[in-house]
């Protein structure tokens, strides 16, 4: 193999000139092409930064439109209806849920908290409130063994204060099934800030236990 010599390197051809000069002629002998290339350039990168801030404006719109709308089930509505794929207009659904179970209408609200969990994505506090919304909603629809199974999936994840109902309502479902001892272990879970509310009905079926022995 030959060796390269210090003057073989500093004879050899510069890629960058080279490659530039290149460049300068196929442009020169192209004007038509080049200027048709840069023209798609600019108008693609024009329609980019065009639809990041009609998206972006879009987002803000629909999130002042989400908070300025929080006590009226109406204007909640419209959010969905006219920001339908931005994350104001699933909070939004979720908030309908809340209403519908508030208002005493589990069918409307578990129908909007499913929507709210299938577009929504990410297991935060507001995915783990829309399973304690869709269980309670279940469960007031009588429909017990899909509402257990919501609780349970939201016990897996969701915030004490969170956790802490889906237990309780859990036991609830439970109790219904004829489940008592699963009930009972379900309220022996709740954290102490909840004893007030579970202790009660823990008693209660001790006590029911204790008679039927």
């Amino acid at each position: 193999m030959a060796k390269t010599t210090r003057k073989d390197l500093l004879n050899a051809p510069d890629e960058f000139i080279t490659t530039t000069s290149t460049t300068v002629k196929w442009v020169k002998e192209n004007p038509v092409r080049f200027g048709i290339t840069v023209a798609v350039v600019v108008v693609v990168f024009a329609g980019v930064f065009g639809f990041y801030h009609w998206k972006t404006g879009r987002d803000n719109d629909a999130m002042l439109a989400y908070s300025h709308s929080w006590n009226s089930s109406q204007q909640t509505l419209e959010v969905v209806q006219k920001y339908g794929d931005t994350d104001a207009a699933k909070l939004a659904k979720l908030r309908l849920a809340r209403m519908a179970y508030n208002e005493k209408n589990p069918k409307m609200a578990s129908s909007y908290a499913q929507e709210f969990l299938d577009a929504w994505g990410d297991e935060d506090v507001y995915h783990w409130e829309g399973l304690l919304i869709q269980g309670s909603s279940q469960a007031l629809l009588k429909d017990y063994g899909k509402a257990v199974a919501s609780f349970d999936e939201c016990i897996k994840g969701a915030p004490q204060h969170i956790r802490d109902q889906a237990l309780f309502y859990k036991a609830q479902a439970l109790i219904v099934l004829g489940k008592k001892d699963e009930a009972k272990k379900a309220l022996g879970a709740v954290s102490e800030s909840y004893h007030d509310v579970s202790l009660p009905v823990l008693a209660s079926l001790e006590a029911q236990q204790g008679v039927q022995n």
